[in-house]
């Protein structure tokens, strides 16, 4: 009965919960579910009415949501992707609280300059969107060129809203100082670290797990934009032709699937529609996930 009107009470919450397990099964699982290629084996043509054609394939009994340009079915692309997606996802959004929390704590407290660093990222970066400056310092050619690309990628999304994030949990800092426990753990010499863990903190977990939370589905958001207009987040630098060299992406993760999307849209529409609305998926699952939380924490 309890559990019965817990989810009567908070059916966000049991919905995100249902999305979330449904995608974790995914992604750790799917790989062994039937009709899924782990080998991603490449089709470069099929016998069709006794003619051969080449790829891309479209939705059918064989290839329940057709095939990309190489012949990969895309499916078994979706499912296979979906680990190394949200391991993006969630590395950049965890990173970006553990930067966040110290950077707001710092300019709650005025040290080092702290304060001014985070009015001046919220101020400089509120007139430019999120995506042209990741744009601006992915495509730099330190960047480009590194064999530790995707750590530098995840470094730079998490950065480039650290500013957003460390202003609300600084916010929350600011409250809680007023409070008389804080004030007594000050009178007595409670050090800044103890503060920090053991008065602090136990009031921010909730604050910090419903926008961590939300964050995630920004991040889904924001990697399927940079992966339609082409910003890989692994690549190879190939050559194809006599002295002529491209980056060409080694990454499965969603987003890179919509690389084409712009002239997939004219053909081949299942290529960019199915990993766009498996992005999809992810951001409702989070941000349902996230106002269950809010609701549940208060």
């Amino acid at each position: 009965m309890k559990i019965v009107e817990f989810m009567k009470n908070n059916i966000l919450l049991c919905l995100g919960l249902v999305m979330l397990l449904v995608l974790l099964f995914i992604t750790f699982f799917g790989k062994f579910l039937p009709g899924i290629d782990a080998e991603l084996k490449v089709i470069e043509y099929l016998w069709v009415d006794k003619i051969p054609t080449i790829p891309p394939f479209d939705p059918s009994d064989h290839f329940p949501l057709g095939t990309d340009r190489l012949g990969r079915d895309l499916l078994s692309l979706i499912v296979l992707g979906a680990k190394e997606t949200l391991l993006i996802v969630v590395s950049i959004t965890v990173v970006r609280y553990l930067l966040a929390i110290p950077l707001a704590y710092f300019a709650h407290k005025r040290w080092l300059g702290a304060n001014a660093v985070l009015n001046w990222l919220n101020g400089f970066l509120s007139y430019i969107p999120t995506i042209i400056v990741v744009i601006l310092l992915v495509t730099l050619p330190p960047i480009l060129e590194t064999e530790i690309r995707p750590v530098f990628v995840v470094l730079i999304i998490a950065a480039v809203e650290i500013g957003r994030v460390a202003e609300m949990v600084k916010v929350e800092f600011n409250q809680i100082s007023t409070k008389e426990f804080v004030k007594g753990g000050n009178a007595i010499g409670v050090t800044n670290v103890r503060l920090l863990k053991n008065y602090y903190m136990p009031f921010l977990y909730g604050r910090v797990l419903v926008s961590l939370v939300g964050d995630m589905g920004k991040v889904m958001f924001l990697l399927g934009q940079l992966g339609f207009i082409g910003i890989f987040v692994a690549q190879d630098f190939v050559q194809i032709d006599p002295g002529a060299f491209e980056f060409q992406n080694t990454s499965l993760s969603w987003p890179m699937l919509l690389l084409n999307a712009f002239n997939d849209i004219r053909g081949p529409v299942w290529i960019p529609f199915y990993p766009a609305l498996a992005m999809t998926y992810v951001i409702l699952t989070f941000n349902i996930l996230a106002q269950g939380l809010q609701k549940r924490l208060g």
